[in-house]
């Protein structure tokens, strides 16, 4: 039995867990990431935490893989930007290696996850699948032939920031019109903020007796995903409206991507996937209009099945293949 480390790197908290090779989860540890201040601080955090975990798992750990927030370019060890962090052009391969004598695996923490789903999780009996987690943001992550699709310094997948046309509003990567600013948990929030403004602005008075407005109570600035979610099966008409434009928008966006590498599975991940159904439903008849007939025939758009834990799982499948391809070159070599 081979046994890592995965370890996911977040804006407020990186988590790590000691692992075998079918993915059991033998010690689980956490630490804080920021804000910090100094990347150096940080490194001996995930230094701290990787000991820990080597301690306490009992087992002889070969690697370790770390998932890191933001483009990431793993050629080069080199976080490119990762703004909770605050970081820009920060060189984590060298710092994080000298201080460690197990063989570190880098990756950029959607890759990773998605990597935990092929490996472990819902798209583990297919070759051929996305993982398209729809949170703050909306990226995908592709799986083909048993390995990451990667792109060129850290750039990847970037489906979120695909211009929509007819839409205005600005994204947090300074352009505007962005899939993400509708297709996301804060796109979905600000949608039903909108459909409630509009309605309020109209009759107040039934306005302030809709769910939308009694489950957010009557804050405006309380709309969550899950708020919205919870007034659709309420059957608030603002919160249906703008769940609806969300959900046209995200199989407008999978329909690219299908029509792109023809995955055997899509699996939705993230904050809003935990809608289930009543999000998977309108997603479905959006990507059956937008994609290519035979390959929406030939795909299964379903929900992930790892959870928070599909980026530590995820680190940990990277350290597996990785070292062992590694091992298989040196052996060559040899």
């Amino acid at each position: 039995m081979r046994y890592v480390i995965g370890l996911d790197v977040g804006g407020t908290t990186m988590k790590a867990a000691a692992m075998d090779e079918t993915g059991r989860i033998l010690a689980r540890g956490a630490k804080e990431t920021g804000p910090l201040g100094r990347p150096e601080l940080l490194f001996e955090r995930i230094l701290a935490l990787i000991e820990e975990l080597r301690g306490g798992a009992g087992v002889p750990v070969e690697a370790v893989g770390i998932a890191i927030p933001g483009p990431f370019d793993p050629k080069r060890g080199l976080s490119v930007h990762s703004p909770n962090l605050g970081w820009k052009q920060v060189d984590v391969r060298t710092p994080l290696s000298a201080g460690c004598d197990l063989p570190l695996y880098f990756e950029h923490d959607l890759r990773t996850a998605t990597l935990g789903e092929a490996t472990f999780g819902a798209g583990r009996s297919v070759d051929n699948m996305i993982f398209a987690p729809l949170g703050t943001g909306f990226g995908a992550g592709v799986y083909s032939q048993g390995r990451l699709l990667a792109g060129t310094s850290g750039f990847f997948g970037e489906i979120g920031h695909v211009t929509v046309a007819g839409n205005d509003a600005r994204c947090n990567c300074g352009k505007i019109g962005c899939v993400e600013t509708i297709a996301s948990a804060s796109g979905i929030a600000r949608l039903a903020r909108e459909e409630l403004e509009r309605l309020l602005q109209q009759d107040a008075e039934l306005a302030q007796k809709s769910p939308l407005y009694l489950l957010a109570g009557g804050d405006l600035a309380a709309i969550t995903a899950s708020v919205v979610a919870q007034a659709v099966k309420a059957g608030d008409q603002a919160a249906h409206s703008a769940w609806r434009a969300a959900c046209e928008v995200i199989g407008w966006a999978l329909a690219i991507l299908i029509n792109l590498f023809g995955p055997q599975k899509v699996i939705v991940g993230g904050g809003v996937s935990k809608a289930g159904e009543l999000l998977l439903e309108p997603v479905r008849c959006s990507v059956e209009r937008h994609a290519m007939a035979t390959l929406y025939d030939c795909v299964e758009i379903s929900i992930a099945e790892l959870g928070a834990d599909a980026g530590i799982l995820g680190a940990g499948a990277l350290a597996l293949q990785s070292h062992s391809d590694g091992e298989k070159r040196g052996a060559i070599l040899r």
